[in-house]
């Protein structure tokens, strides 16, 4: 009995011990199988990766020696399928754009310029038509090669100071590269050089009284007898600073006592609005003559000319005598007289000021613009009807104006 215990025994352990020792064999197969798994993973990411490499340095090599081929021949450059690659290949090899002179051998500011062009889809072979700003015009090179011969012992300083002296600048260096190249051309004789003119200096008005423009126009008393009216307009604001009837067409009479002068309109204007810093006006005689110099040096503004001969040149005062003319006084029945006028003139200037909307200013009179206070154009949203409107009707000129009461 204890002999067959024994060997039951005996059975049970090698059935244990065969089984743990198959449990252990088949646990170390299947690590060696993951870990067969996993150095097979490695190996084809390791051969992925040096496939990749291998193709991106055959592919710099083949841009190189293109590269290398073209500057034999001629100054280098890459076709726009050539370009594409390489930025393709930046991106997917994840180059740093600070190293694209190492791989490919161009600067970080022609791939930038690459860049954008493909952003604008411009990577084509059309080269812009426009001239570039920096090269010489021909007439100056023509100027140039004139001046070198006609005094040969010259410098290129000398002739470069020569050709400043005409207001025109070139450096040095430049005249020293149009005298290395051939002589260009010279023009026919019978060619006229055609001389694009001058526009004349545009002041920009900044602030109130900075630029005024001031002009002269004629309008007729019983319908017969014409008569000046001086109208002066401030740039900024776009307020009439005066407009005055004229006793004659002189600026000013030579006893000065009476009323109705360009100096003594303008030394009204100036006392009641300030004096400009600038006024524009034509080169008619009462603005060029000895009575107005002592206005600018009373007063000390600085006087601008309008274009020579062109309409349009004073162009804003222009537009606010349009303004009185057909908007104010051909409304007017008759124009009795002097005084008749002066009253007419002295109502425009409310109306104009106070309550005429003007479209430069977004809508706002041009008196509130003078004085320095904020406007901002209406909303599409503002349809609610304010309750301080203020009425007034013009009845000489026949016009019905509308503003909001202080």
């Amino acid at each position: 009995m204890e002999v067959f215990e024994a060997a039951v025994s005996l059975l049970v352990k090698s059935v244990v011990l065969s089984a743990r020792w198959a449990g252990q064999r088949q646990v170390a197969c299947l690590r060696q199988a993951v870990a067969g798994v996993v150095e097979v993973a490695q190996l084809r990411a390791e051969v992925m990766a040096l496939r990749d490499e291998n193709h991106r340095l055959q592919f710099e090599n083949s841009m190189l020696r293109s590269r290398l081929d073209k500057a034999r021949a001629r100054k280098p450059h890459y076709t726009p399928i050539q370009r594409l690659q390489i930025l393709w290949h930046l991106a997917y090899h994840g180059i740093p754009r600070k190293r694209v002179k190492e791989h490919f051998g161009i600067s970080i500011s022609t791939l930038y310029r690459w860049l954008h062009a493909a952003e604008r889809g411009d990577m084509g072979e059309n080269k812009s038509t426009r001239e570039s700003p920096r090269k010489t015009p021909a007439e100056i090179a023509r100027l140039i090669w004139d001046i070198f011969e006609a005094n040969p012992h010259f410098g290129r300083h000398r002739i470069a100071m020569s050709v400043w002296a005409l207001r025109i600048f070139v450096a040095a260096s430049t005249v020293r590269n149009v005298l290395l190249r051939p002589a260009p051309p010279k023009a026919p004789a019978t060619a006229a050089v055609k001389v694009a003119p001058a526009k004349p200096r545009q002041i920009v008005a900044r602030y109130p009284n900075h630029v005024w423009s001031v002009d002269r126009t004629r309008v007729w008393r019983w319908r017969i007898w014409p008569t000046w009216v001086l109208v002066g307009i401030d740039h900024y604001s776009r307020m009439v600073t005066t407009t005055c009837p004229l006793e004659g067409p002189n600026a000013a009479c030579p006893e000065r006592s009476r009323r109705g002068w360009v100096t003594t309109a303008l030394d009204s204007a100036f006392a009641r609005c300030g004096a400009p810093k600038h006024i524009i006006t034509d080169q008619d005689g009462v603005f060029t003559g000895g009575a107005f110099a002592e206005l600018k040096e009373r007063w000390g503004f600085k006087q601008r000319f309008g274009a020579v001969g062109q309409h349009g040149s004073i162009a804003v005062t222009e537009r606010v005598i349009r303004t009185l003319k057909y908007e104010w006084l051909h409304r007017v029945p008759v124009i009795r007289g002097f005084d008749h006028l002066s009253g007419l003139l002295d109502d425009f200037g409310i109306w104009y000021n106070g309550y005429r909307g003007h479209m430069t200013l977004g809508g706002a009179p041009p008196a509130l613009i003078h004085r320095g206070e904020q406007w901002r154009k209406p909303p599409k949203t503002a349809k609610t009807l304010p309750l301080n409107i203020e009425r007034r009707v013009f009845a000489e000129s026949r016009v019905t104006a509308y503003r909001l009461s202080a």
